[in-house]
């Protein structure tokens, strides 16, 4: 029987509230990292970010930004692809759903230590990621473990971080790095 996310992600949301109210900013900053580190495993990610919000960067440069707080150019084309996205226009382009969750993920990390509730965003949007995969892929078997064994890997993680742990910056790195994001 396949594990189904709907029926437990209310209850893991405000578990992960609840666990995450209190992290401090090395905590944040450890975890937007390893956040960071999942998202730049996903197809295509420095293109789309190179397409979006027209910088040009590596994983590399975006972890040690991050680390350094030198996001203000980051900060600076995010507002602007905002500011000069218009749905309206002809010339509109919708993004592709991995598109929508690489830009989005990577802000929340960009803002993880001013809105501490990003933290919590990014979570769920790693599950939304390999629901999405389960979905559209040819083995949802094989998304569906991962989804469950995330869902447990997210509550030792927080729990770990409610007890003034840092999580280590690679793990999501270390737990995905041979998973093929490719449909």
């Amino acid at each position: 029987m396949m594990f189904d996310i709907v029926s437990i992600i209310s209850k893991h949301t405000t578990f992960l509230e609840d666990q995450l109210k209190q992290i401090n900013a090395n905590q944040g900053k450890s975890i937007a990292s390893a956040f960071a580190q999942f998202y730049f495993l996903l197809p295509d990610v420095t293109e789309c970010l190179e397409e979006h919000i027209n910088v040009k960067i590596t994983k590399e440069q975006f972890i040690d930004d991050l680390k350094n707080d030198n996001l203000q150019y980051l900060k600076e084309a995010l507002q602007k692809y905002d500011n000069d996205t218009d749905s309206y226009s002809e010339d509109f382009v919708e993004l592709e759903p991995m598109e929508v969750n690489i830009l989005s993920g990577l802000e929340n990390c960009i803002y993880s230590l001013e809105k501490p509730q990003n933290v919590i965003s990014n979570f769920l949007l790693i599950i939304d990621i390999l629901d999405y995969y389960e979905n559209f892929s040819d083995k949802p078997e094989y998304w569906n473990r991962l989804l469950e064994e995330e869902i447990q890997i997210q509550r030792e993680i927080t729990e770990r971080m409610a007890n003034g742990e840092i999580p280590e910056e690679n793990l999501y790195y270390e737990r995905y790095k041979n998973v093929d994001f490719v449909l």
